[in-house]
């Protein structure tokens, strides 16, 4: 049934989470219940705690870790979507088939917002400022409205045939209702801005990492090594972005036959969350075609609990997208001691320093395999990126502390109360949301 939600709770005996508390009048909760067997940095909000409405989409890694992180303060988190679920430790999940037809979609919609609505949240926190989810939620009327700004929502850049006209709209439409709009980065306000003069009600949460979960693990890098079936001797160069054109994946492939010459042992793993496949194919067929067939190994979608292995695996990283807000992969690999090796984007200035934290390059194959080679042969240089890339990922991107942040935006917002709406322009809303 498409319209009916499915419910997802996390077991009593779960030692990764603690059960959902149960709902209390006047949406206060009472104190926190204890979490069991987690080694996380995380501080508890202060009471009272509030139910908080999330939606997103449910194969978000970010969307999800950003909830149970939220719900790991001590609040009471329902997270509604459609479709597949990525597990979300210690939130309640409401989600749906993806409709088929009109008369499918009409249940879920239904169903989607009597999800949130009979909830009673005192927030409802939209993750992506776009798509039809985002649409939905801001005519839930749920207020007040957070919206996280992922930077594909608003950078249209990153879309290969652009953002349409009803895309656009439904967008700016978002960005008008919200209360409040996070962003990971300084460089997405003039964006903001551009979408129609935004910026005023934006605030810089980086969310960044937990240091109990990111960090250096040997133990973990191991079995990876055994599971990828590397040998002992090979030198990791990793892409862990998505695998799509935007990225810029390719770069790396051809800058492999200089590398290789000046570092035979080294091996470039590339991971294929949220794969292209017809780029995939293309990347397959370059492989073969230069002859780096033992050099290059496609991993597949590494799971989320792999990720701090695979950083330790590596030894340096490569992001070389042609656009981007600010990669939570960054940090991840930071954490992990792990040297990057960046494109010259606006966004990674804020974060690292080229030749002190990371390493710049221009995106092109020479420039991009000459860095590399750089910091491969220099072990003193990549001991020094990832002692200050340790250093800065603590000042900027620790996870317990902007958490606490988002804890005081939300109660900040909820005490300063929804601003009044026009309720002009939702027949063009609906109608933009069956068209699309």
């Amino acid at each position: 049934m498409a319209g009916r939600a499915r419910v997802h709770r996390r077991l009593r005996d779960d030692p990764a989470c603690r059960p959902v508390p149960p709902r209390r009048p006047g949406r206060l909760l009472g104190p926190a219940l204890p979490r069991r067997g987690c080694a996380a940095l995380l501080v508890r909000a202060l009471p009272p705690a509030m139910r908080i409405a999330v939606v997103g989409s449910g194969r978000s890694v970010h969307a999800i870790a950003r909830s149970v992180a939220v719900a790991g303060l001590g609040h009471e988190v329902r997270f509604v979507t459609v479709g597949d679920v990525l597990p979300a430790p210690g939130v309640e999940v409401r989600t749906r088939a993806l409709p088929r037809g009109p008369l499918a979609a009409a249940r879920a919609a239904r169903g989607f917002l009597t999800d949130l609505r009979s909830f009673g949240p005192a927030l409802l926190h939209l993750h992506y400022a776009g798509g039809k989810l985002g649409t939905m939620a801001a005519l839930s009327g749920v207020r007040p409205l957070v919206v996280t700004v992922m930077g594909g929502d608003v950078l249209p850049e990153q879309h290969a045939g652009g953002l349409s006209r009803l895309e656009r709209r439904a967008t700016r439409r978002i960005l008008a209702a919200a209360d409040l709009l996070l962003v990971k980065s300084e460089a997405l306000r003039p964006a903001l801005e551009a979408w129609g003069g935004f910026a005023g009600k934006c605030e810089v949460v980086r969310w960044g990492v937990d240091p109990a979960t990111f960090h250096r693990d040997v133990e973990a890098a191991a079995a990876l090594r055994r599971r990828l079936r590397l040998s002992p001797a090979d030198r990791v160069i990793l892409s862990p972005r998505p695998l799509q054109p935007l990225y810029n994946v390719h770069l790396l492939v051809e800058a492999m036959p200089e590398v290789v010459a000046h570092v035979p042992s080294a091996a470039l793993v590339i991971t294929e969350y949220n794969a292209d496949p017809g780029y995939a194919a293309r990347l397959r067929q370059a492989v073969a075609a230069l002859g780096l067939g033992d050099r290059v190994q496609f991993a597949g979608a590494v799971a989320t609990r792999d990720m701090p292995g695979l950083h330790s695996l590596a030894e340096i990283e490569a992001s070389l997208p042609s656009s981007d807000g600010l990669p939570q992969s960054l940090f991840e690999a930071m954490a992990c001691g792990t040297p990057v090796v960046l494109g010259r984007l606006t966004a990674y200035r804020e974060i690292v320093t080229d030749g002190e934290s990371a390493l710049l390059a221009d995106l092109e194959p020479r420039a991009v395999a000459s860095t590399m080679v750089r910091l491969m042969t220099d072990s003193a240089l990549r001991d020094r990126l990832a002692r200050t890339g340790l250093e800065r990922v603590r000042e900027v991107g620790f996870l317990p502390r902007e958490l606490q942040r988002v804890d005081s935006l939300y109660r900040e917002v909820v005490a300063r109360g929804a601003a009044r709406e026009r309720p002009r322009g939702r027949l063009l809303d609906l109608l933009g949301l069956l068209l699309r």
